[in-house]
């Protein structure tokens, strides 16, 4: 029986992702590797041309996400934005991932209907946005405005830039990709060639709410035109 599929990452979405992704790991690792002084002076000077590129690439890559596909990037935002009793009541539990994770009986076992991102997300998004925009700006300024900043700004934009960064990665490795590993047909969506969809069974899982509210609808609007045009 062929198993019926949702569109959940479009292309456009897995290209910033994925991209994302792997210029933050090596900007991370060049900049980790530069601030504690882990390599010598002239591997050093090569991390750093690296890491110059590579944030050309990362600044291009967001900012393109969001002018070229502004429709998906504030769709996405308003997904994210949306904090009802719903979203609230996930932390209740969080999500059931300690009982399902460690047999823990946190909170009622009933987990509360999600959107297309649960609470836990929303948060961790949110973060990563938030960060993706305030490394680029504090990055660039340190690059090119710094003798104009003072050093009492270049000093705590500095620290902002390295700690922030190496913070974020902690999240992101610490919390984000564990739990994405363990919606793995998100994460397959997210990474595999070919559409980013997902078995509908597992999206009324794991976000019913998004469904309902957002795919049913989407389907019903369909099936209106397809009826008034007699198709």
């Amino acid at each position: 029986m062929h198993e019926e599929r949702v569109l959940k990452f479009p292309l456009s979405e897995k290209m910033f992702h994925n991209i994302n992704m792997v210029t933050w790991m090596i900007l991370a690792l060049s900049g980790i590797l530069i601030y504690f002084r882990i390599v010598d002076d002239p591997a050093a000077e090569l991390l750093m041309d690296i890491h110059m590129v590579v944030a050309v690439i990362f600044t291009f890559n967001f900012f393109g996400f969001v002018v070229i596909n502004a429709d998906r990037f504030f769709l996405m935002l308003r997904n994210l934005l949306i904090w009802d009793k719903d979203t609230l009541a996930w932390f209740k539990n969080f999500g059931g991932y300690p009982r399902m994770l460690f047999n823990i009986p946190f909170g009622p076992e009933k987990v509360a209907p999600q959107g297309r991102f649960n609470a836990g997300q929303k948060g961790t998004y949110l973060f990563f946005i938030f960060m993706i925009f305030a490394l680029i700006v504090t990055g660039w300024l340190l690059y090119a405005a710094a003798p104009v900043l003072g050093k009492t700004t270049v000093k705590y934009m500095f620290y902002f830039h390295v700690w922030g960064s190496i913070i974020a990665t902690l999240v992101a490795l610490g919390g984000h990709l564990p739990l994405a590993l363990v919606n793995f047909e998100d994460f397959k969506a997210m990474f595999r060639f070919g559409p980013g969809d997902v078995p509908l069974s597992d999206a009324v899982h794991h976000a019913p709410k998004w469904v309902k509210e957002d795919l049913i609808k989407v389907s019903r609007v369909e099936e209106d035109l397809t009826q008034k045009h007699g198709h």
